[in-house]
């Protein structure tokens, strides 16, 4: 599989998945929220932003939205539980790196103040009308937890007189089966969309069954002037915890399960209202949100957990475009408001509250000049004022609090050097708070008992340089960045304990290329390669200086090749290479060997008839042994657990559309 590599990286390297449109609709204007938190043309904002619509991702044959951002430059993804839920990485962050990569579901917040990643299969599929990725800090606009970048989901909306439906089945390797449904009817006023899912699966793993449930719905009102949008969804997942393997194991029992009466399931549910208005100074936008999540699970076979937490979010902007000068200018600025309890019951015992308020004010402000020259300014304050303690203790040391005020800036020059051809240069600053797992610690006291210790800030400051080509239904993009951090948060696998790092940084290349070949062939690529290290300090007494960050590969590549056999028959293979990296707690570089690197190749075929999409999928073609994660042992020299990915495994797909 290695003698793949040359082949990938000679393919230069690209976002998207394959497109199975003409090459007028590559370089149709598409609508983009991430940029200003309005729609507004792609073309609009100074930097790029990477969009993958709704035809893509059902082009792309994948099972979960982190298959596909991994064939995206600049993003990896790593599995510890066999969840669709994956721990996204953008930029190199390593452990943290879904920390630091902000995913947003039309605009608003997915990520938890806990350290649990993004309920990615919260979201059907079948109810996203496109993906934008914006790569480098976002925190202007959206606030901590964004250095890595920002992941918009963008759901469908009902159009007018929209009468149109899908069911689908599915089933594949490890007794998996599927059900979805959804559906639009609209009049010329108003619009309702609807979207069911459940999927089961023994998943790859002994003892790692998951049973998945999701329902959502929007309500919108249709046409021009003042528009209301109301949803609601709600998603249930009961999951099995099979535990890492250790490296002997991994040869002699792969699939067997370290912890078989682990488990996890979760419960969420989330209400949002929205306004959308023009007046008299511009377009002024409101959201207001209710999320709520309930966990109950079972670690090491006796350590049960329960958790109950709830968020509320209001967040009033507004866009004011003005002419000053003879020049075109666009200012948005907004009040982002959130507040968040949590509660949580665990064997020790312990009882962990918490509460978190966040209050911000931004602008961001564009302008545009006759030389094709568009020049952004932003900046961000917020204040976040956190509290924690355990309910049970009366440790002074078992409880705490912390106020800080923070703030963001951002500032990008984008230049049109032709119609297809443009470059750009961006800089800006980031934070990221720690959450309530990074603070709290059930045996952290000196009597092995709770205790609260607050960390401080992480800070980045970053800048990023690139260029853009887009014509002939071709996009190219190359990029190069470079960021620095301070007290980066981190666990510390040898004290037990998370801390803020020694100063660290990023940099790296980012390659991207898709396009058409004839009428019959698609290709796409990405390549990057990053370099994540310490700039100075020491950990646990060694010096770090100059070490890489664990679990960032040095190199990373994808390539996908479509063809149109005929009208309405398609096949598409991609194949992602990952390189080698070093295991999660080797921050010395000492434990003499790295995780290896793997490649794993996916194949797809769809037909259609009629009013029927059949689809038939290969995953892991070549039967790779891989794992995405693994942690060295601190006890026993040369030692490690990882947990294995699957093998070759397939998957049925079959869907019926009605009406239009």
């Amino acid at each position: 599989m290695k003698a793949l590599l040359p082949v990938i990286l000679a393919g230069l390297a690209v976002t998207s998945v394959v497109r199975a449109q003409d090459n007028n609709d590559l370089a149709a204007p598409e609508v983009v929220v991430t940029a200003t938190r309005f729609e507004q043309p792609a073309n609009a904002p100074a930097v790029g932003v990477t969009v993958i619509t709704a035809d893509q991702i059902r082009a792309s044959g994948v099972q979960n939205l982190p298959q596909l951002l991994a064939q995206q430059s600049g993003i990896g993804f790593r599995d510890s539980t066999g969840s669709p839920d994956l721990q996204v990485d953008m930029r190199g962050f390593g452990a943290t790196g879904d920390q630091n990569t902000l995913v947003l579901v039309d605009g608003l917040r997915l990520n938890d103040n806990e350290l649990t990643s993004v309920r990615w299969s919260a979201i059907p599929l079948d109810s996203i009308e496109r993906v934008e990725i914006l790569r480098g800090s976002g925190a202007v606009l959206y606030g901590g937890g964004a250095s890595g970048g920002v992941i918009n989901i963008i759901t469908r909306n009902p159009a007018p007189g929209d009468r149109s439906a899908t069911v689908q089945a599915r089933g594949g390797s490890y007794n998996s089966a599927g059900a979805a449904a959804s559906g639009s009817i609209s009049g010329e006023s108003v619009g309702l969309r609807v979207n069911a899912q459940y999927d089961e699966t023994d998943n790859y793993r002994e003892h790692n069954a998951l049973r998945q449930r999701n329902a959502d719905i929007t309500l919108r009102t249709l046409g021009s002037g003042t528009v209301f949008t109301f949803s609601a969804g709600a998603d249930a997942q009961d999951l099995q915890l099979p535990g890492a393997r250790t490296n002997v194991e991994l040869q002699t029992d792969r699939r067997g399960a370290t912890t078989p009466d682990d488990y996890s399931d979760r419960e969420s549910g989330y209400v949002r209202g929205s306004v959308v208005t023009p007046t008299s100074f511009g377009d002024f936008a409101a959201d207001l949100g209710y999320r709520n999540k309930q966990v109950d699970a079972l670690f090491f076979g006796f350590t049960n957990f329960s958790s109950d937490a709830d968020v509320w979010t209001f967040n009033p902007r507004l866009r004011a475009p003005y002419e000053a000068f003879g020049l075109t200018n666009m200012l948005v600025v907004g009040i982002d408001l959130d507040d968040w309890d949590y509660e949580s019951i665990r064997t020790g015992p312990a009882h962990v509250k918490a509460d978190q308020t966040n209050q911000a004010f931004y602008l961001q402000h564009t302008t545009d000049f006759p030389t094709q020259t568009r020049l952004l300014l932003g900046g961000r304050a917020q204040r976040v004022e956190y509290e924690a303690r355990d309910g049970d203790s009366n440790a002074s040391y078992a409880s705490g609090s912390q106020d800080r005020d923070l703030y963001a800036w951002e500032a990008a020059l984008r230049q049109t050097l032709s119609g297809s051809t443009a470059i750009y240069g961006k800089a800006g600053r980031s934070f990221r708070v720690a959450t309530l797992d990074e603070i709290y610690s059930q045996f952290g006291g000196p009597f092995f008992d709770p205790a609260v210790a607050f960390l401080e800030p992480q800070t980045s400051n970053d800048a990023e340089f690139g260029v853009e080509f887009a014509q002939s239904g071709w996009r190219v993009r190359a990029a190069t960045y470079y960021m620095e951090l301070d007290n980066e948060i981190h666990f510390n696998p040898v004290t037990f304990s998370n801390v803020n790092l020694p100063p660290t940084q990023r940099q790296g290349v980012e390659l991207d290329l898709a396009g058409r070949i004839g009428e019959r062939f698609d290709v796409a690529a990405s390549y990057t390669y990053a370099e994540s290290k310490f700039r100075s300090g020491s950990m646990n007494g060694v010096d770090v200086t100059g070490n890489a960050v664990p679990l960032v590969p040095r190199h990373r590549a994808s390539a996908t090749l479509g063809l149109l056999l005929a009208q309405r028959t398609r096949i598409s293979a991609t194949a992602v290479y990952t390189g080698e990296q070093y295991f999660d707690g080797d921050e010395a570089n000492d434990f003499g060997q790295k995780m290896p690197d793997y490649t794993v190749v996916d194949f797809r075929l769809s037909q259609e008839i009629g009013h029927w999409t059949l689809s038939a999928a290969v995953n892991n073609l070549f039967e790779e042994k891989f794992f995405s994660y693994g942690i060295r042992s601190q006890f026993t020299p040369g030692s490690y657990n990882a947990y294995p990915a699957p093998e070759r495994n397939f998957f049925f797909t079959a869907q019926y559309r009605f009406g239009s």
